[in-house]
């Protein structure tokens, strides 16, 4: 076997290894999800970041900021420029917290209670397109599975 045939080969089984891998799969799903979400969602003219605080506060109206940022899974200055955009395009608007002087609370709009339902459908949407080869019991061990894998990351409050 001559030096390009072996180096191919090599590589060849080293790819094997990383198909296998089950956080590169994962890395690779997060990714192409988030793509096709985003392209989706942008026909609605909202991003994934920005709709899942939009979701956020659809169940749970009048959230702080830093609640909103320990729910995404991010920093506080990242929510914070994510709610500035929304705030923006007139999707929420912030108000002082009726107890805490020094938190923030964050409310939908007319607007923003719209973009969030539409927002919601789209994601219906793509997600029965993209999990139609599973049935309703791998949906639910996939969702079961992918929370027990979140709620033990780094970073997360338990």
């Amino acid at each position: 076997m001559n030096a390009d045939a072996a180096a191919g080969a090599a590589g060849a089984r080293a790819a094997a290894r990383l198909d296998d891998d089950l956080a590169w799969r994962l890395a690779v799903a997060g990714r192409l999800v988030r793509t096709w979400a985003d392209a989706r969602l942008a026909e609605e003219g909202i991003g994934g970041q920005g709709l899942a605080l939009l979701l956020w506060l659809a169940e749970e109206p009048a959230l702080t900021q830093v609640e909103l940022a320990r729910r995404q899974r991010v920093e506080g200055p990242t929510v914070c420029r994510m709610v500035d955009r929304l705030e923006r395009d007139g999707l929420v608007m912030r108000r002082p917290h009726p107890v805490d002087r020094r938190a923030t609370e964050v409310h939908l709009t007319a607007a923003g209670r719209d973009a969030a339902a539409r927002g919601r459908a789209a994601v219906d949407e793509l997600t029965g397109e993209l999990f139609a080869a599973l049935d309703e019991d791998e949906r639910r061990t996939l969702a079961d599975l992918l929370g027990r894998v979140i709620a033990a990351g780094p970073g997360v409050e338990r």
